[in-house]
């Protein structure tokens, strides 16, 4: 067993990591947001699970963002943001 096995083996025990992989619905709704400045972004939600959903946008996101989706009508914060990537959770 290498270095590297005991860093990438999946902790069984971890909690934050059975909650990040629930079930998630792929899906693909265009939709808009607005970022904390009041600008409008388009984007498309392509993952959904219980607590939030994943997007792809061109709008600049960073973790801790406060989010409207227009359709459907949701506030959500930023969990996670990387390149035109997203993961938010549900606040309202």
């Amino acid at each position: 067993m290498g270095i590297l096995d005991g860093l990438f083996k999946k902790r069984q025990s971890d909690a934050y990591s059975e909650k990040r992989h629930r079930p998630r619905l792929s899906c693909a709704i265009a939709t808009e947001l607005t970022d904390p400045k009041g600008d409008v972004w388009s984007c498309k939600i392509v993952d959904m699970s219980e607590s939030g959903f994943g997007i792809t946008t061109g709008a600049r996101l960073r973790m801790g963002h406060e989010v409207n989706i227009i359709r459907p009508s949701v506030e959500a914060r930023v969990v996670w943001a990387a390149d035109n990537k997203a993961g938010l959770r549900i606040v309202r």
